[in-house]
């Protein structure tokens, strides 16, 4: 075969070249498509060595200008962090697992946001709550993530990846998915027209609205890939012929498994991530002995599996379990992953409540104002009708499930729909006002609070009672939020 060289600092993409060329030497074994899959990396942006120097990072949370802000670029980011990953199967060299670990995990501490997406609008952002997150960064580090964990099998990005699917992605468009808004914030206090403290501000200020061609249109083209990828990869393939759940939700799949290739069909039945509970449904034509492979969440402190209704046995968060047995059509496997709610540490000190999967923010009702702009048509802005400047009480960050009280107003119904008519779940907590935070420049900037994470400014003297739901139910909320005497 003769290959064509590729412009080596101009194909920021390649990982998603070279993965093609991988993939189709599984189903060939022609060896040559492993030549060409080095050659096409060997003449790419070198992302590994990037992720690996770490500077990078580091100075993309401290430096806003354009140097190398190709290589900041959020989506550009989130199509490569499979990078490393796509090199250590073809090289078998355990150096890539310890770069992905390094770069993952240094991309989520500085730029991390508490809905499970790092900032990116466009250029990595850091971790304060006003910054943005573009649509196509999120789905394509989805797919990222969906690639990597079926060539680690490393239940620590599935964590990463439930975590963005089921809160950073369904906020981001409208009900009947014909309109996206370019960036989203985490402490979004209204969405409209403006400048924001985005990275790249567009001269018609539509990044933030709800439109069909707001922003980029990139966005408009590429949303439809999260929810679709996402389903195709929630079941992965096991040594030994056997079946592994990385992610739960609600689906179907039927599978030639065991060494006898018996066909199976599981049906998985959950209301997950709302409810703690997935079944796991069998039926076969005769018996089949396979592998079946499930993740505890790292969030679990002791999930429960039960098999046609006793308990089979006990297992710890964050890790992948195995049950291998001889399967029998009518089995029925149960898996409990109960919730407890908890409070973890966001960007200037800030404080976010979260349940299992969901992390959850301040309900707020929306009120919805269409407009018109000449070149990028039709919009949507979105006011809050109710005062959003709360800060929790103290006492919820040290005894969360004391002072935390979970409610189920709602069943998930067959017509769900991630926005406020539909939230399964609300969480009441004890807050009081901080009169002094407003909307400044068109965003709540974050209250400073000291090292002991206290807001020492003034705040109203009466506690209040306010409701918190799943972030992807939300258009305008707060999920960052200052903690208060």
């Amino acid at each position: 075969m003769q290959y064509r060289k590729m412009d080596r600092m101009g194909d920021l993409e390649g990982a998603d070249n070279v993965m093609i060329a991988q993939w189709l030497y599984t189903k060939t074994g022609d060896k040559s498509l492993l030549q060409l899959a080095s050659l096409i990396q060997s003449q790419c942006f070198e992302w590994s060595k990037w992720f690996e120097g770490r500077d990078w990072v580091i100075d993309a949370a401290t430096q806003q200008n354009d140097k190398d802000w190709m290589h900041r670029h959020g989506v550009n980011v989130a199509m490569a962090v499979k990078d490393p990953a796509i090199n250590y199967e073809r090289t078998k060299d355990k150096k890539y697992l310890d770069i992905l670990k390094t770069g993952f995990n240094d991309l989520m501490t500085l730029h991390g946001m508490p809905y499970g997406m790092f900032s990116a609008d466009e250029d990595l952002h850091g971790n304060d709550p006003t910054q943005g997150t573009e649509l196509c960064a999120i789905v394509e580090t989805m797919f990222s993530l969906e690639k990597i964990i079926g060539i680690t099998g490393n239940p620590h990005y599935a964590d990463a990846l439930e975590r963005m699917t089921f809160n950073a992605l369904p906020t981001q468009t409208t009900d009947d998915y014909n309109n996206k808004q370019y960036f989203q914030i985490a402490n979004q206090v209204q969405v409209k027209r403006g400048v924001f403290n985005f990275s790249l501000p567009f001269v018609r200020k539509m990044n933030n609205v709800f439109g069909m061609r707001s922003g980029y249109t990139c966005c408009l083209a590429n949303m439809h890939q999260g929810w679709t990828k996402f389903a195709s990869h929630l079941w992965y393939s096991t040594e030994g012929s056997g079946l592994a759940a990385f992610t739960y939700s609600p689906n179907e799949i039927t599978a030639k498994v065991g060494s006898n290739q018996t066909e199976v069909t599981i049906n998985e039945v959950t209301n997950y991530p709302f409810e703690d509970e997935i079944n796991f449904e069998l039926s076969a034509k005769k018996e089949a002995a396979f592998p079946l492979q499930l993740r505890i969440p790292v969030w679990c402190k002791e999930a429960t599996v039960s098999l046609n209704g006793k308990v089979l046995r006990t297992d710890k968060g964050g890790q992948m379990i195995t049950i291998d047995r001889n399967w029998k059509s009518g089995d029925k496997l149960t898996l409990k992953l109960p919730m407890e709610v908890s409070t973890s540490n966001w960007g200037r000190n800030s404080r976010t409540i979260e349940r299992g999967p969901l992390v959850y923010a301040l309900k707020l009702d929306e009120k919805w104002e269409k407009g018109n702009d000449e070149k990028e048509g039709d919009y949507f802005s979105v006011f809050p009708t109710q005062d959003w400047n709360y800060g929790l009480v103290a006492a919820t960050v040290k005894e969360p499930a004391k002072n935390l009280t979970v409610t189920t107003p709602k069943k998930v119904s067959d017509d769900f729909i991630w926005n406020l008519a539909h939230a399964p779940i609300e969480i009441i907590a004890s807050a009081r006002k901080i009169p002094g935070w407003q909307i400044v420049n068109d965003v709540a900037s974050q209250p400073v609070t000291d090292r002991t994470g206290l807001y020492k400014g003034e705040v109203s003297d009466a506690i209040e009672k306010i409701t918190l739901v799943p972030y992807g139910c939300t258009k305008v909320r707060i999920v960052a939020f200052p903690v208060v005497p």
